[in-house]
């Protein structure tokens, strides 16, 4: 494998919805399979399903509310960053226009 050069503002947009909100994300598949997404979700933002997912991820702008099925809730907001490892069943929600860094 070799390095890639991600430049987001070449990438196009797709409509993400969840739970009636609506979000814009521009991602990359990297060589290894890994994800990497700029995220921008709208007020109201939630997910209802529960992902078991790994992620690492920064909030660039706004503020994310992270549930867990076993464990208290974590609120991650602009210029913190959040870890989730796989198997860990989560969902995600926000009340403000949110924009997020993600690798999968």
């Amino acid at each position: 494998m070799k390095p890639l050069l991600i430049d987001f503002p070449a990438l196009s947009r797709a409509r993400v919805e969840k739970g009636g909100a609506v979000g814009r994300v521009k991602k990359q598949v990297a060589g290894d399979g890994s994800v990497v997404r700029v995220l921008e979700v709208s007020p109201r933002w939630k997910e209802v399903d529960w992902c078991i997912s790994a992620h690492i991820g920064y909030v660039t702008s706004g503020k994310l509310r992270l549930e867990f099925a076993a464990q208290k809730p974590l609120e991650v907001t602009s210029r913190q960053g959040f870890w989730i490892p796989g198997g860990c069943a989560h969902k995600a929600s926000c009340k403000i226009k949110t924009t997020l860094f993600i690798v999968d």
